[in-house]
Order: C-alpha cells, then structure tokens, then sequence
C-alpha cells in the first residue's frame, strides 16, 4: 500500500510538472504501456506525446534490463528544466 500511494503522489507530481511546462526528460516504464486498462495506457502514451511536443524528452525503461530496476518501484518520474520545491508538497504556488 506505501508503494501504490507514493506513485500515486509521483504520478500527480509529474502531471503538475508538466503542465508547467517543467519537464525536461520523462522516466517511464515500458509497463505503463501495457496495462490491461486501455485509458491508464492513453494516458502514457498521450503524456509521452505532449512532453515531446513541448520540446522535451521521454526515455522507456524496460522492467526486464537492469536499467529500470530502480525506477520500478515508481514506473514514472521526471528530470525537471527548473526547480519546482512546492512540487513535493502535492501544490504549486
């Protein structure tokens, strides 16, 4: 349960970044485009869109390569174009 409700709180913190516009290189697990719910992979693979749009990057990890055993535990975070710190707080001022 800790693990689900942190990256429920790592998706929402991600989703604010991005509407701001922050996001310079989105993390994503290549299971996130594989779920068994058709709108959760709409939603990746619409966000992996827009940050490209918005002249980011997105980079896929595979749970299978030793690359993304660390960003398993979450399957998504970002590397910010500026510091956010109210983002850790679950709000932008």
């Amino acid at each position: 349960m800790e693990i689900r409700a942190y990256k429920e709180f790592l998706d929402m913190s991600v989703e604010m970044a991005h509407e701001l516009m922050a996001i310079e290189t989105l993390l994503i697990m290549d299971d996130l485009f594989e779920s068994a719910e058709i709108g959760t992979r709409h939603k990746y693979v619409g966000l992996v869109k827009s940050v490209k749009e918005a002249g980011g990057k997105a980079t896929v990890f595979s749970a299978k390569h030793v690359a993304g055993v660390e960003l398993a535990t979450t399957s998504i975070a970002a590397i910010l174009r500026f510091p956010m710190p109210d983002l850790d707080d679950g709000f932008v001022t």
